[in-house]
């Protein structure tokens, strides 16, 4: 794990050349950085420099929304909701059934171990914003759609395959 998100990576040098290969593959991402020295860790940092500016986000609300994001998700697998936080539309879509479905789903995967965005962008004049929930055996996705607002229209959960 680097920085909450899981990674694959792979160094290696031959004389005269080194590189390092990272890939984000929960997040679509890989880099190569290569270098032309022998026995230096400069591909490493290189690689692991752009990885920080690749992920950093000028999101002032991530930390606030990823708490609330969680606390949702925590309301979810008890089957409970807190409906000032949503759109009409989005209150409309968590009926009580729809409520008993996500805690029936959601209940026996435990706490989680690890909840952390991924992403955050524009869409259709709302701010998207994507998280990778961890457990012990098992990794979901957890994305929401958020109105000028700050209000909920969407709250969407699904595994990661």
């Amino acid at each position: 794990m680097q920085n909450g998100r899981f990674y694959i990576e792979h160094s290696g040098e031959v004389p005269g050349f080194t590189a390092e290969n990272i890939v984000f593959p929960e997040d679509s991402a890989a880099i190569v950085a290569l270098t032309n020295q022998d026995a230096a860790s400069a591909a490493g940092a290189i690689a692991n420099a752009i990885s920080r500016i690749l992920f950093t986000s000028e999101d002032k609300l991530a930390d606030s929304r990823t708490a609330q994001a969680k606390t949702i998700f925590e309301g979810l697998q008890r089957g409970t909701i807190d409906r000032s936080l949503l759109t009409p539309n989005a209150n409309f879509y968590f009926s009580e059934q729809a409520l008993k479905d996500f805690q029936a789903s959601l209940a026996s995967l435990g706490a989680p171990t690890g909840f952390v965005q991924t992403r955050t962008t524009l869409r259709g004049g709302m701010t998207y914003r994507n998280y990778r929930v961890t457990f012990p055996n098992r990794t979901i996705r957890v994305w929401t759609f958020e109105t000028p607002e700050g209000k909920l229209e969407q709250y969407q959960v699904a595994p990661i395959r």
